[in-house]
């Protein structure tokens, strides 16, 4: 799958005011099935995990039914916040939905600790490319080896 990642502002934002604790807060990762998500000015401003579901550009977006697929937004496991040399890392194992029926043409990643979608803060969405399916199977989101969120300062 070829993936494009994109990293919210606001994301920045909410760890410079404490809003976002990487160390204690509870991290999860949910799929879109359909819509189309346009990354711009108005995209980017988003906070919430409301906000995403609303989409931009293209209307609401549809997450994965939870209905006889084996879907439910996953909570991210062994997460790590690390720095080596320049670069800092948000890292996780790779999320899976084991026997799911699966298509998703989006992930969003979030903080899963505030009680509503209203005001969970989202982190990062992946644009997979296009609908990635798995029948019966295993559907899994590869996190790179240089984590899920890397910045690098200069």
């Amino acid at each position: 799958m070829a993936v494009t990642a994109h990293t919210y502002p606001k994301f920045y934002l909410g760890l410079g005011q404490k809003t976002i604790d990487l160390a204690t807060d509870s991290l999860a990762v949910g799929l879109i099935a359909s819509g189309t998500y346009a990354w711009n000015a108005t995209s980017q401003a988003h906070e919430y995990v409301s906000d995403f579901l609303a989409g931009s550009g293209g209307g609401a977006l549809t997450e994965v039914s939870t209905t006889s697929t084996g879907y439910t937004r996953q909570a991210l496991a062994s997460v790590t916040w690390t720095v080596t040399g320049l670069v800092a890392s948000l890292g996780c194992a790779n999320p899976a939905w084991a026997d799911s029926t699966i298509s998703a043409v989006y992930a969003f990643f979030f903080d899963n600790t505030p009680t509503t979608d209203a005001t969970r803060p989202l982190l990062a969405y992946w644009d997979l490319g296009g609908t990635v399916s798995d029948s019966a199977g295993s559907f899994t989101l590869d996190i790179a080896a240089g984590g899920l969120i890397s910045v690098t300062a200069s």
